[in-house]
Parts: C-alpha cells; structure tokens; sequence
C-alpha cells in the first residue's frame, strides 16, 4: 500500500514537469531571423505573387510597417493559415500548400528576413514552430536595389534618420 502511494504521488510531479518540457519546446521554435527559407524558394513565391496576387493587390499588407504591427509576435504558421484561408480572394485556398508556403517564404524575403539553407517546410507543426520576431538589434537589413530618382544626384541626397516605434529617440533627432 504505502509503494503504491509513493508511486502514485511520483507520477502525480512528474507527468506535470513532462507536459511543461513539451510546451517549452514548442514556445521556444525558431526565429524567422535564422534562415527558415532558401532564395529558390522566396523566388518560387515572388512568381506566385505575381501570377495569383498581384491582379487584385501589391504586397503593402504583407510588408513594412503594416507587417510588423500585424505579425511581429505571431507564427509563421499564422501567416500561412491567414493567406491560405483567404487568398486568392477569387479562390480562397485555391493553390497548393506549396505555392502558400512559397509566398510566404516571399513575405519574409522581402521584410528584409535572411534567407538559409533550408525550405520553409510546408508542415503545420514546422511552421508553428517558427516565430516572427522583430529584427533583433545589430541585425543588418538585406541591401536592395533602389531606383534614383531622374534628376537627383545620389551622393547630393541628403537622408533623415529614420523612426522606428522601438527605438528611442534623443531628444535632439529631428524627424
């Protein structure tokens, strides 16, 4: 009786520890910042943009600062589930779960998030399990090519610092 008890009241602390160890596991995920897509794939999902988004809307939803204020803090999986169940609007669903993980591996490319060595995998768990994140500081944003204005010089342009809602500004910064 009393090692019944006594094993009783082991499994009673551990089973809890063991479910607490998963859910730290899937909250910790990876960052959208570590390369969670490859170039072909951003590529593959510019195509798709094009071909399936693009006659109905650009991507001003989906980057800048609209991105951020609706995805930072959310999952990968999120964004997925949010384009797969409502784009294209003519059609919700209407593409594969590929050309869906493609565009979003396209979203992050052009949010200035890296590319790496592996494909967004097209797996709801996967994807739950990558996090988009805010650029972590020291981070450098991905170099784009800018088309100059006709008429302006480009060494002659003069750039403002830019606002950014994270970080704080001295109080001499002018906007």
């Amino acid at each position: 009786m009393r090692s019944q008890l006594l094993s009783i009241l082991c499994l009673s602390v551990l089973i809890p520890a063991v479910a607490v160890a998963q859910d730290t596991t899937a909250a910790t995920g990876k960052s959208v910042w570590k390369g969670v897509y490859t170039e072909a794939q951003a590529t593959r999902g510019e195509s798709e943009q094009q071909n399936n988004c693009a006659a109905c809307h650009g991507t001003e939803k989906y980057s800048g600062e609209a991105f951020t204020k609706a995805w930072i803090g959310r999952t990968a999986f999120d964004l997925f589930d949010q384009i797969k169940t409502t784009m294209p609007d003519d059609n919700p669903g209407g593409l594969s779960v590929q050309q869906y993980t493609d565009v979003v591996a396209y979203i992050f490319k052009i949010n200035g998030m890296p590319a790496g060595t592996d494909s967004l995998s097209s797996d709801p768990e996967a994807l739950r399990r990558i996090r988009i994140e805010a650029k972590p500081a020291g981070q450098t944003a991905l170099r784009r090519s800018v088309p100059r204005a006709v008429g302006v010089s480009h060494r002659s342009a003069t750039l403002r610092p830019m606002y950014h809602p994270h970080v704080p500004r001295s109080p001499t910064a002018t906007r």
